[in-house]
């Protein structure tokens, strides 16, 4: 590999320039975006962010999407590529894409099957957390937050039309497990397992930064979690294909279940987890297979990052 300006600098120096590369992609790409949603619907959310709200016009929602798709790939793809040139000239090897074991590839995808009774439980907790009293005015934001994105969830994928699903699938399925799954898994990963020297460090340093990036207090846990999950998938199979496959998975189920639930196939009802008797067998369940499976991706390890 060819020396370059960053192959041999510290770990710190190098998530410094990570992350200073994804601030200045968005940037860029948030501009760029915004220019062209001023040529094809004359808005400029700069100027009026309140435009972008009103999430009962189409006209929003469409443009909510182009925002999405510019603001994964100006905050993740692009800097990860960026990042790995600066690196080292075999980019692919910096990121991880090493052809993955077929078998690793499945037991991916099954483990985030597998993983939704324990996710669900998880974030039903995680929303029973309540911040002291000193604190309720972040309390209040956070809600707000967490409001203001299930909101913009809800307007992009309660359209029942398979088109506007196959959009919504690249937007917010593919595209940001590429992008995540490069910068957090693929990059931060084996930063920070050479600084720290610790393989567990790594993953659940990564995880929480993946976690926090969402700015979704009442979904932090929950998250975490399946960072650490694709995390442990790269570690193991040594390749990035690996956790960007299951990452897909995770986010495609949810945006096929809010499909088939905006055109009545499924009731509404499937989507409001308690954790009662009942679900608490799934939970059981859910956290005994993906150990199992988990164990089998650790035996199968081709070779370690």
């Amino acid at each position: 590999m060819s020396a370059r300006p960053f192959a041999n600098s510290d770990p710190f120096l190098k998530l410094i320039v990570l992350f200073l590369l994804s601030f200045v992609g968005i940037t860029v790409f948030m501009l760029m975006g915004n220019g062209i949603i001023s040529l094809l619907w004359g808005v400029d959310f700069f100027e009026a962010p309140g435009a972008i709200t009103d999430y009962s016009n189409p006209q929003v929602v469409n443009i909510n999407r182009v925002l999405l798709f510019f603001q994964h790939l100006g905050m993740f793809v692009v800097p990860a590529f960026g990042f790995a040139l600066l690196i080292s000239s075999d980019w692919k090897e910096v990121l991880g894409f090493r052809k993955p074991q077929t078998q690793l590839v499945i037991a991916g995808i099954l483990v985030m099957i597998a993983a939704l009774p324990l996710i669900n439980a998880l974030a039903w907790l995680n929303e029973m957390l309540q911040f002291p009293d000193f604190l309720s005015g972040l309390e209040t934001a956070f809600a707000g937050m967490e409001e203001s994105a299930a909101k913009l969830t809800k307007a992009i994928t309660e359209d029942s039309s398979p088109i506007i699903l196959a959009v919504n699938i690249i937007t917010i399925a593919a595209l940001p497990a590429v992008g995540e799954e490069l910068i957090f898994r693929g990059l931060v990963i084996p930063i920070v397992r050479k600084w720290s020297g610790s393989v567990h460090t790594a993953v659940w340093v990564a995880a929480i930064l993946f976690s926090a990036m969402h700015l979704q207090f009442y979904g932090f846990v929950p998250r975490m979690v399946l960072g650490a999950v694709l995390g442990y998938l790269f570690v193991w199979s040594g390749s990035v294909w690996v956790p960007i496959i299951a990452h897909f998975t995770n986010n495609a189920l949810a945006l096929v279940l809010l499909f088939f639930m905006s055109r009545g196939s499924i009731p509404k009802e499937v989507d409001e987890f308690v954790l009662d008797t009942e679900n608490l067998i799934w939970v059981v369940a859910s956290i005994a297979a993906v150990l199992g499976l988990m164990w089998f991706v650790g035996q199968k390890r081709k070779r370690s990052l």
